[in-house]
Formats: structure tokens, C-alpha cells, sequence
């Protein structure tokens, strides 16, 4: 199929939301960037809120995944704007393809974005030397809100971490978030210096995982939701008593997972949002659930989106300053989409 078939295809899909099947009633929902020449294919969106209320999302794209063309790219919607900013490249090695990225705010005000460069083979089997395990982990600041960019800063040389959800900031000002790691169990990486110094800590041993979301419970214990490593099936969890330093072995909840990434954020009520693929083989329906009890149990789940045989996937969530969800994600490979809902909706669902 040419590249023109390609796009014609991509386009088909890039309808208003109105016009959209499968997204449920009563959100908010839009597409950020539609597919262009440069960039007919994307996945892994994060997103933050910046202090003047514009939000800033960042994702890889380009001719398809792990392609030497892929670049980390960024868009931006203003406060009370109604559309998104075209896509801007904000990272692309020569011939290297970049990789998943997270967008986030420190607690001194410095906006972060952090991503890995493929080193290694882009071509055949999943394993040593190939695609993402040959990841290095790099990062681009911004004191004016991503307006502008530092250089880039190697953060480690050495191959085999993989980031894929946001931060937290703990209760004793330490930024901490979870990282694939080559060896299917996952590492965290935490500063307790605005990001001059990183410590790794983990691994989070039993069931294989990667890719770790996580909360800070009210008695300071760390809570972590992980992507099942290799297969699907079910979502693992662990535990942190000490901040993160070490870990209890993962083990398997009762949410299903199809291996696909997922997402959580903790609410400023003390209630915990789930963003998945409520599957085991499928990354449909986009579903979320609601906790009232810091993650033991999600007796409220709604699905955003469904549609049967795609692909809605890798949400980033987060809460706006105004208590509204914000959820990002892959729609299709074509695109990424935009859902901003009310808490309360989850719960609103039959």
C-alpha cells in the first residue's frame, strides 16, 4: 500500500468526535494531531497541566514504530483554546528512532521531559540488542513552560530502561516514577534534588512486569499498578513501605490485562482513577475505575471508548487544577486522542 493509501486510510478515521463511534456519552472527546506525510503513525501520549493552565502533551511518531524516522513530538492547547498546536519535534537522533517520553512538572516549577533513544537492531525478534531493549534514558527541560528547551542531557548511558508513565511527588518532596527494565521487572527512579541526582531502586520481583504507574496511600505506603511483561492477562501490583527504596513481589489483581499499558492517579478527594483496556485479549473498550478505598478495590468502571478489532491504547491520565480527568491516548496508531471527563462520571455509569 503507498503512503498516499496510508493517509487516505489514517484520514478516514480522523473524524470529529461527534462522528466517532463507540465513545460513550456525556465526555468531552477530540483528536490532538491528525496523521500527516511526516507523521502518518503515533503512540505513547503523556500529558501535564502547566501552572497557566495550558496543557502539553508529548508522544513518538512518525513512519511507524521503532522506524528510524520516529521523533518525540509535542503539542500544546492553550487555556481556553479549542484547538492543538501542530506537532513540534522535540527530539530526533540521526537515524535512531526515539521512544516512549513523560511530560511533567517538578515541584521547583521546571518542566521535564524524559524519553529513550534506540541504540541497538530495529528489525527482527524482541530481545538483547533489539528495538527497546537497546534504550538509553535522556531529558530536555523548560523554565518558560516549554516554550523553549535546554540541550539534551544524557541521564544513563546504559541500555535497557524504558519510561512510560508520569511521576509523583511523595510526601517528603522525593520525584518518583517506574521504568520497564530489560529483564521483565521494573526498576523506579527517584530524586530527592529536583532531577540533579537520580537513585534506581527495585526490582519489583515475582510476576513478570513493566511500565509501573503508582500512588502514595495515606499511611505513606506506595501502591504500584504494573503491565503484565510478555503476555497479558492480569494487572500485577506491589507495594513500597520505605518510599520506594524496596518493593513486595508482584502479584496478579483481578483486572484483566490484554499486555497493553495503563495508567492511575490519585485524586485530590483521596479517590484513585484506573485508566486500561478492560481485556484480556483486546486494547478495546477504554475503560475507567474508580476506587474509594486507595486502589483495594474498583467497584466503578465505564468505558470511554470501544469499538471492536482496534486499538484505543496507552492512556496517560491526570487531574486539572479544576478536578476534571484528562485522558490521552493511542487511537488506532492514527492519532492521538483527548478525553477530559468528571470524576463523578465513573461512578454515574450502570
Amino acid at each position: 500500500m503507498t503512503l498516499q493509501c496510508l493517509l487516505l486510510l489514517a484520514a478516514s478515521c480522523c473524524l470529529p468526535a461527534a462522528a466517532l463511534g463507540g465513545i460513550a456519552p456525556g465526555v468531552f472527546h477530540e483528536q490532538i494531531n491528525p496523521p500527516t506525510e511526516r507523521f502518518p503513525r503515533c503512540h505513547c501520549s503523556s500529558i501535564v497541566e502547566l501552572p497557566s493552565g495550558d496543557l502539553l502533551v508529548c508522544w513518538y511518531a512518525g513512519q511507524d514504530e521503532a522506524r528510524p524516522d520516529v521523533a518525540l513530538v509535542t503539542s500544546r492547547k492553550a487555556k481556553g483554546a479549542d484547538k492543538w498546536t501542530p506537532a513540534e519535534i522535540l527530539a530526533k537522533t540521526p537515524d535512531k528512532p526515539e521512544g516512549n517520553g513523560i511530560v511533567f512538572m517538578m515541584p521547583d516549577g521546571v518542566l521535564w521531559v524524559i524519553w529513550g533513544t534506540m541504540h541497538g537492531k530495529l528489525d527482527g525478534p524482541p530481545g538483547p540488542g533489539v528495538r527497546w531493549e537497546t534504550c538509553d534514558v535522556r531529558c530536555r527541560t523548560s523554565t518558560d513552560e516549554g516554550k523553549t528547551w535546554s540541550p539534551v542531557r544524557i541521564l544513563r548511558k546504559e541500555l535497557g530502561m524504558v519510561v512510560r508513565d508520569k511521576p509523583i511527588v511523595l510526601d517528603n518532596g522525593d520525584v518518583i516514577f517506574g521504568v520497564e527494565y530489560k529483564d521483565q521487572h521494573s526498576r523506579f527512579w527517584i530524586t530527592s534534588d529536583r532531577g540533579k541526582t537520580w537513585h534506581i531502586t527495585g526490582p519489583v520481583d515475582g510476576v513478570m512486569n513493566e511500565q509501573p504507574t503508582l500512588i502514595q496511600r495515606k499511611d505513606g505506603s506506595l501502591l504500584t499498578y504494573l503491565r503484565p511483561a510478555g503476555i497479558g492477562g492480569c494487572i500485577p501490583w506491589a507495594e513500597s513501605r520505605d518510599r520506594g527504596r524496596t518493593w513486595t513481589k508482584a502479584k496478579c489483581t483481578k483486572l484483566p490485562n490484554p499486555y497493553a499499558a495503563i495508567d492511575m492517579v490519585k485524586l485530590r478527594d483521596g479517590r484513585v482513577v484506573l485508566a486500561f483496556n478492560n481485556s484480556v485479549k483486546s486494547r478495546t473498550p477504554l475503560t475507567l475505575a474508580l476506587s474509594e478505598d486507595e486502589g483495594k478495590t474498583w467497584p466503578h468502571k465505564r468505558n470511554l471508548i470501544e469499538e471492536r478489532g482496534c486499538e484505543f491504547s496507552y492512556p496517560a491520565i491526570i487531574q486539572d487544577s479544576k478536578g476534571m480527568l484528562h485522558v490521552t491516548y493511542t487511537h488506532k496508531r492514527n492519532w492521538i486522542g483527548h478525553f477530559r471527563v468528571s470524576p463523578d462520571w465513573i461512578k454515574a455509569g450502570k
